[in-house]
């Protein structure tokens, strides 16, 4: 063989070499997913670990029961839940990101607000990949502003709609004949009903940091600000009024505000052991399901504040070190379905709000979703629409934590 000759064989073995390094590491990596017919080539029968907030044991059968079940009978996946609240994980990114951790061991969040801010300023996400989501082209309003920023953050593909949720009341009618419809009348209640009302303890539990914010609507008398851009000074000046009802209401309440409930499930075992009267939550179809499972009384009911009550979204995310993007990719667009959907709206299985447009079901669909909202316990969500308050800036949420922390109940 000549040199020429040799020289000839050794460059195509090369080129050989390097292309087939090349085409593993997009394998590995998944870099081709430019169309949903290379996710599911890539994503069938792997296992797929989402990392997300494990407070909640009707999330939790939702998740290991149904979902795990269709997912596997349909795609071969096996789904692995990791009980996680959102800023330990966030941390666990940030440090795999300086650490230059290329696989990690998550695959999808659950994540929304300040949580998402952080983690994409900070590069921790994958994406953008909404656009290759079948499901939320076909029945998403994808022209809503919740499916166009997440509290004032651009969400640009980075995280995909799972539901919504708004902040609701839960009192039992054989104790509170006359319902509280505004803070003001709250105060006045509780005023009159001394310990049998608190809230869960800022800064850890969500549902307690929106009690305290949705205040700030009907205590300030501002709206718009709150979706804007303000100094921390500024903030906290607006905030007084806030700080004045709260410290107030602080001796009325369950143990004369010297402690607070942990989280929402411990303020939930209050109400159902008749220490208070009243809870709250997110998760608007919650009560019927309890109550239907003989957990809370008949008598029990939800209702919102005339004034309003903030309404949000979650959302499903993909961080930058996922070792199996394709297959999460199937599992997020599996739980943005109609029937997934549905299914999660059910009070006996979640309760949560579906983020899907209803004017684009068929009408069966429709119809299954209707009859999810007719529980006696539940509200409408016809009413909940006419009283849902815009969700804050998500800085101005970790402000309200500091300042409930430095004002308010927390020091003790």
């Amino acid at each position: 063989m000549t040199s020429r000759n040799l020289f000839c064989v050794v460059l195509i073995i090369l080129i050989a070499l390097t292309s087939a390094g090349c085409s593993k590491e997009s394998v590995e990596y998944e870099h081709e997913l430019t169309s949903w017919e290379d996710v599911m080539s890539e994503g069938k029968n792997k296992e797929v670990t989402i990392f997300m907030w494990g407070g909640n044991d009707s999330v939790n059968r939702y998740m290991d029961g149904y979902v795990a079940d269709e997912l596997m009978d349909s795609y071969g996946i096996v789904l692995k839940r990791v009980p996680m609240n959102a800023p330990e994980f966030i941390n666990k990114l940030i440090n795999e990101k300086k650490a230059g951790v290329s696989k990690g061991n998550a695959d999808i969040l659950w994540i929304n607000a300040e949580n998402f801010r952080t983690a994409k300023q900070g590069g921790l996400l994958w994406g953008p990949f909404t656009d290759l989501l079948p499901n939320q082209k076909q029945f998403f309003d994808n022209e809503a502003m919740d499916l166009l920023y997440d509290t004032g953050i651009s969400i640009d593909g980075y995280e995909a709609i799972w539901g919504r949720a708004q902040l609701v009341f839960t009192y039992d009618a054989a104790r509170v004949t006359d319902v509280p419809k505004s803070y003001q009348e709250l105060l006045a209640w509780i005023k009159e009903n001394p310990g049998r009302f608190t809230y869960p303890r800022l800064p850890d539990d969500f549902a307690g940091a929106a009690f305290i914010r949705n205040s700030y609507y009907e205590l300030t008398g501002k709206y718009d600000e709150f979706q804007t851009q303000m100094s921390s000074e500024e903030f906290l000046e607006l905030s007084e009024p806030v700080i004045r009802y709260f410290k107030e209401m602080n001796p009325y309440l369950w143990y004369e505000g010297k402690a607070f409930p942990s989280s929402q499930a411990q303020l939930d075992e209050l109400f159902k052991n008749g220490e208070v009267d009243i809870t709250m939550g997110f998760e608007v179809g919650k009560t019927a399901g309890l109550v239907a499972a003989g957990v809370y009384p008949e008598t029990a009911k939800t209702f919102v504040f005339d004034t309003g009550t903030i309404g949000n979204a979650h959302y499903l995310a993909i961080p930058f070190n996922s070792p199996q993007k394709a297959a999460a990719l199937i599992v997020i667009d599996f739980l943005q379905s109609p029937q997934s959907q549905i299914k999660k709206m059910d009070p006996g299985t979640w309760g949560d709000m579906p983020a899907i447009d209803p004017l684009k079901l068929d009408v069966q669909a429709l119809r299954e979703l209707s009859e999810q909202s007719g529980s006696e316990a539940s509200i409408s969500l016809e009413e909940l629409n006419e009283k849902r308050l815009p969700e804050m800036n998500s800085q101005y949420i970790e402000w309200i934590k500091d300042i409930w922390t430095e004002h308010i109940g927390g020091k003790e």
